[in-house]
């Protein structure tokens, strides 16, 4: 590729006056949390609760029918909970919610939001059972009354089998509530991840205590739907152990994690959950996946937070340090130890082996131009493709983006052994749904984003590009110079291609600079040469926050009678004011046609 012109290095730089950066703000707070109030969220709240009362109003009524109205209030609040109950067994099964987003209903219902829903209907459940007790309470202080002493409350509450199994549950309940907790779920995962199938001794006890034909009617089919589809995922989990690939540390305590892909199937976007048998047998962890649907193995940024992450890492640091200095890969070719990873004295992740990608273009320099790409030893694959010969057509994975070298089968069969579930569905697999697409991410968000810009490139490079996808917008904010380097690589392959027509890439650094730094900066940037944060010939990087709503607006009038696709990844409080920009320049630009459908995942940040 030809270097840009100083003019056209400048002419790119000053082409949009919207995407420019605010100056970072020190004393800026976050908002409070609040639950957003969308029209699905609203309309799920308002169906629930019409049903619900809808319930409890019509065995009230049965119940007054029969001269007994309280005891046709206790019989509609029973089934409430059951309802509840089972209702919660439902949300949990992924393999359900997955197949049912396959159906038309996922225009109307959002299946991705299942976690929320789970946690709604759980406190209704609290709610009915707090009704359940303080009625039950009321009803038998009422027959000892009546009864003038005969029957006591206390031997009805706690002598008696329905009472003593009653207050179990009660207590059961309580605690689970209790470890679901922010505080407790964030801090003690592991522990409210156990204490979370108390519910299953609960659903034993309601066996117990209720009678037979109520349990069968209400809880029976919802608790075999819960029971197969974790089955299901358990042995299908336990038959998918791939192998470790490679281990590649980056910059910011971040890891990506590289393994075969045994035939699995996903789309850009989606997730997986990995299990390490050797740290937990039970933690299953989710992440998404890094890697496009057009390669042939799979990958995983591990962004190293919790105890979790930690125990993991330091398990492949031990099997560096297991290592002699040097081993043979090949007859012709060596690995360093340093090649897995290395360790210093304060147990932190130091530089390791990083294999960078060619620089040369895969389509072109130019628009006209389609220049080869030119093989390079550095960020080759050892060995070769499967099949390959030399002289040999290239195949359409021919361009593939270059990745680490795979380890050899002796240094693999010391890393631990890794089981994986999956995949499943989340927004951003959507995503090319749209003609045109807005991606928005911040730090460790940019995963799904990767996924889909890898596959953007792979489709363009190949001539396979969805014939609906006409502008892609990539907007990725970072508080440090660092991060960038995930997936630099990536950023520099799509900058180097002509496709300059269907997707911009912007780079945000969002947090204060040394001034060491920024004289380097510009002391490295020439007007004519690549940016010197990024090494982008066609990308600048903007100095503090992005405008988002400058942004908006800017897309927005570009793309008149357009339905945009915004998928964004990244905290909770930038996304809240996603959700009002993309809803209030929707009103503005109504009469223009264009709309911003609105999508979102979180991060871990």
């Amino acid at each position: 590729m030809s270097k840009l012109t100083p003019e056209a290095y400048a002419a790119g730089l000053s082409r949009s006056r919207a995407f420019d950066a605010l100056p970072r703000a020190d004393d800026e707070q976050k908002p409070a949390r609040v639950p957003r109030i969308t029209v699905r969220r609203l309309a799920f709240v308002s169906v629930w609760l019409l049903m619900q009362l809808t319930v409890l109003v019509y065995k009230i009524y049965r119940g007054s029918a029969a001269g007994d109205a309280f005891g046709g209030y206790l019989k509609g609040v029973e089934a409430l909970m059951m309802t509840c109950l089972s209702a919660n067994f439902l949300l949990m099964a992924p393999t359900l919610m997955r197949m049912l987003r396959a159906t038309p209903l996922r225009r109307v219902v959002n299946f991705d939001k299942t976690t929320h829903a789970h946690k709604f209907v759980a406190y209704t459940l609290v709610f009915w059972v707090a009704h359940h007790v303080i009625s039950h309470y009321v009803k038998f202080h009422q027959l000892e009354v009546s009864s003038h002493g005969k029957m006591k409350m206390v031997d009805l509450l706690y002598r008696k089998k329905t009472g003593q199994v009653g207050h179990t549950m009660l207590s059961l309940l309580t605690v689970l509530l209790l470890a679901a907790l922010p505080a407790v779920r964030r801090r003690f995962f592991e522990v409210f991840y156990l204490l979370h199938h108390l519910s299953f001794v609960i659903v034993i006890l309601i066996f117990v205590h209720i009678q037979a034909h109520t349990f069968q009617y209400y809880i029976a089919a919802p608790i075999t739907i819960y029971l197969v589809d974790r089955l299901y995922r358990m042995v299908r989990a336990r038959m998918n152990r791939p192998r470790i690939l490679a281990v590649i540390q980056h910059p910011s305590n971040v890891v990506e994690l590289r393994f075969a892909r045994n035939g699995l199937k996903y789309k850009a976007g989606q997730f997986v959950y990995l299990c390490v048998p050797s740290l937990s047998w039970h933690q299953w962890h989710p992440f998404t996946l890094t890697s496009a649907p057009e390669e042939d193995e799979l990958s995983v940024h591990i962004r190293v937070a919790g105890g979790w992450t930690q125990r993991l890492v330091g398990t492949f640091q031990q099997c560096a340090r297991a290592l002699p200095p040097r081993m043979t890969m090949h007859a012709r070719r060596t690995i360093d130890r340093r090649q897995i990873q290395s360790v210093d004295s304060d147990r932190t992740l130091t530089p390791s082996y990083h294999p960078g990608l060619p620089r040369g273009g895969g389509r072109g320099a130019g628009r006209g131009g389609r220049a080869q790409r030119q093989p390079s030893s550095r960020g080759a694959r050892y060995p070769p493709d499967p099949g390959h010969r030399a002289g040999a057509r290239p195949s359409p994975r021919a361009n593939r983006l270059p990745s680490p070298p795979s380890l050899p089968p002796l240094v693999a069969a010391q890393l631990p052994t890794i089981m994986v579930d999956g995949p499943y569905g989340a927004p951003t697999q959507d995503v090319f749904d749209y003609s045109h697409i807005l991606l928005i991410c911040g730090n460790i968000g940019v995963t799904p984003m990767s996924s889909v810009l890898k596959s953007l490139y792979y489709q363009l490079t190949t001539a396979k590009l969805s014939a609906g996808v006409k502008k892609v917008y990539f907007i990725w904010s970072c508080r440090d110079v660092q991060a960038l380097e995930w997936f630099r690589d990536l950023l520099a392959a799509l900058d180097m291609e002509d496709i300059g027509d269907i997707l911009e890439i912007r780079t945000y650094l969002t947090a204060q600079l040394p001034v060491d730094q920024i004289r380097n900066i510009a002391l490295s940037q020439s007007a004519g040469g690549p940016d010197a944060v990024t090494g982008l010939y066609r990308s600048p990087t903007y100095y503090g926050r992005p405008d988002f709503g400058s942004i908006f607006a800017e897309i927005g009038q570009r793309n008149p009678s357009t339905d945009i696709g915004v998928f964004f990844c990244g905290s909770r409080e930038l996304g809240r004011s996603l959700f009002k920009l993309a809803a209030k320049w929707t009103g503005e630009l109504k009469r223009r046609g264009t709309s911003f459908a609105y999508h979102e995942e979180r991060s871990t940040e």
